[in-house]
């Protein structure tokens, strides 16, 4: 079947079923945001309850220390694991239910179970690597957000990129999963639907996509782009409607942007569900699937009781009005944050950047252009002095092949620092510090740790300079909880903040503040952060989208190379913003919806 008959086809079947198809849609979007909320409070609790604060790759080791942690997190992530299955089983049961004219919630809950029931172990081990790593591959058809944290953080990708090498690997590495993705594209319908083996149902799949992964890659990608012309039309109409209704009284305006930001968040979801049905039609009306869409349980004849009834229609009136309720605050920018703007590394600009990181021209450039803080990095030397330098391995900066530990600071303020076509002499922090007081700039502090680090590293950091900077507002954050938990317990009143690069679990610390990396931040941690009197802030975003999706978040600072470009953004969503304006960035930040599932 051409791609053009199959969208008619399939958009056709939509039209005819979309009430089903949307109760279908919502019910497992709310059913999974329960089960995220679960397996979230699940593993904080068992962190809490084994007094570990923490899991990050820098403590994995507590996980040895702490057996009973170990034991009830594993049972935690294979319940999980299932949990994932079960998603998948409900959306293609139901899809099935939906197709031969029987679709019952009550009866699709029963043979989701049913589906899990019947999987062999060996069936689930191989699941396991299945959804972890080849499921994530194919985000657009079989999507979830149970596993929205098996993700590469993005300052490894650009870690990883900067090597030609291992930026090649990287590449090679991810296509070789997109292709395995394809070809093993119909595992899941086959499991599900057929109730075939992994092991059965890898060898079909392969056999249906041999000679044909291009096809089915292309077909996918097309679908997709179909799929997202029209919700990229109704949109921008919405959009262009509104910055007319703007031009009107307050209050009318007002009214005409809850009702178009109302719109386009029902629109998401029905557009949604559509690309979700269209794209998996493509599998399930495949000569070999075809069969076990055919297949069906007894019809269950079923009838809502009147108090069902009823509590349905509370629930969603509730609804619609917490919704129109949270859109007029959204639409006013009540309880918005204006994050601090944090230059990282004391640099603005990474294409034609103003110096070289970590030096004192480049700090007075930046300082100019008032930043809130200036993020730098110090580390000890081998006399117990503290110079600024962010490597471990100062060769790509100074041209020298070692550690700041194994030279003393006279040796070290001889070195040069270039960088982006700049040359600086390596500062010491006590310099850099002197200029940005000088500059009446304030400073955020990252205490970077290694194994060459002498015994009294952080005594002797604070005897020489905790009343200074607890003077002139400066505050601290390390990556090394150790150093986190030191100043907290030495200096309690100095501000420092913990630095996660990963959010498995949110963390139970005296830390005043967490440093997230962007790529696994999410609302429900600074809901969570703020809730705990604790504040966030997220590194290192250089891209708009992503600054409009961390103010969304409502973080309290943003770590970026490009302070300039953060400003002006800043600046644009605080200079009063059209209705029509808050709109855009509300689409822009919005969570993406695919198969049944939020991101």
């Amino acid at each position: 079947m051409g791609i053009l008959k199959h969208f008619k086809q399939s958009t056709k079947a939509f039209a005819r079923n979309w009430l089903s198809y949307m109760l279908l849609f919502i019910s497992l979007n709310v059913i999974l945001q329960l089960a995220v909320a679960f397996f979230n409070a699940a593993a904080s609790w068992i962190l809490r309850m084994q007094d570990i604060p923490y899991i990050s790759y820098t403590n994995l080791t507590v996980l040895i220390q702490k057996p009973l942690a170990t034991l009830l997190l594993l049972i935690l992530f294979i319940i999980l694991i299932l949990t994932v299955f079960l998603q998948f089983a409900y959306l293609l049961l139901g899809m099935r239910q939906i197709a031969q004219g029987r679709f019952n919630l009550k009866q699709l809950l029963k043979e989701s179970w049913q589906a899990l029931q019947i999987i062999s172990w060996r069936s689930a081990l191989f699941l396991l690597g299945y959804f972890m790593v080849i499921v994530q591959a194919g985000q657009e058809v079989f999507g979830s957000q149970l596993l929205g944290k098996v993700v590469i953080p993005t300052f490894i990708v650009d870690f990883l990129v900067q090597n030609i090498w291992l930026g090649v690997l990287l590449v090679v590495l991810g296509f070789l999963v997109g292709y395995i993705a394809i070809r093993w594209i119909f595992i899941l319908p086959l499991v599900i639907l057929g109730k075939k083996s992994a092991k059965v149902a890898v060898k079909t799949s392969m056999a249906i996509t041999h000679r044909k992964f291009w096809r089915f890659t292309i077909q996918l990608w097309s679908l997709g782009a179909l799929t997202a012309i029209p919700r990229v039309i109704t949109f921008g109409l919405i959009f262009m409607s509104q910055t007319l209704i703007d031009e009107l009284a307050t209050p009318i305006a007002l009214f005409g942007g809850v009702i178009s930001l109302s719109l386009i968040q029902v629109l998401n979801l029905f557009f949604s569900a559509w690309t979700s049905m269209v794209l998996l039609t493509l599998l399930l009306s495949n000569d070999a699937i075809v069969p076990y869409m055919e297949e069906s349980e007894p019809a269950v004849s079923w009838r809502a009781k009147r108090w069902m009834k009823t509590a349905s229609t509370m629930v969603i009136t509730l609804a619609a009005v917490m919704i129109v309720s949270f859109n007029v605050v959204y639409l006013l920018g009540i309880g918005q944050t204006v994050p601090k703007t944090i230059s990282h590394r004391g640099v603005d600009g990474v294409e034609t950047p103003n110096g070289a990181q970590n030096t004192i021209p480049a700090l007075v450039k930046t300082s100019a252009l008032k930043p809130d803080y200036v993020e730098m990095d110090i580390q000890e030397t081998k006399d117990g002095q503290f110079v600024v330098m962010h490597d471990p391995n100062m060769k790509n900066l100074t041209g020298v092949d070692g550690a700041p530990q194994d030279y003393t600071l006279q040796e070290l303020s001889r070195m040069t620092v270039e960088e982006n076509g700049f040359k600086a002499p390596l500062p010491s922090f006590d310099e850099y510090l002197a200029a940005a007081n000088n500059a009446d700039q304030k400073l955020l502090v990252e205490i970077k740790t290694s194994k060459k680090d002498s015994p009294d590293m952080m005594d002797n950091f604070l005897d020489k300079y905790q009343d200074e900077l607890l003077k002139d507002g400066h505050e601290v954050q390390s990556l090394d909880y150790n150093v986190v938990a030191v100043l907290k317990q030495k200096a309690p009143k100095l501000y420092v903040s913990y630095i996660l690069p990963y959010n498995f679990v949110y963390p139970h610390t005296d830390a005043d503040a967490y440093t997230m990396e962007e790529t696994t931040l999410n609302n429900r941690f600074t809901s969570k952060a703020h809730a705990g009197g604790r504040e966030v802030y997220a590194w290192t975003i250089n891209d708009t989208d992503t600054m409009r999706r961390m103010m969304s978040y409502n973080v309290d600072g943003v770590i970026t190379d490009e302070l300039s470009v953060l400003q002006d953004e800043i600046k644009s969503d605080q200079e009063n913003p059209s209705y029509a304006q808050r709109i855009q960035h509300y689409v822009i930040s919005m969570p993406s919806l695919s198969s049944g599932t939020a991101s």
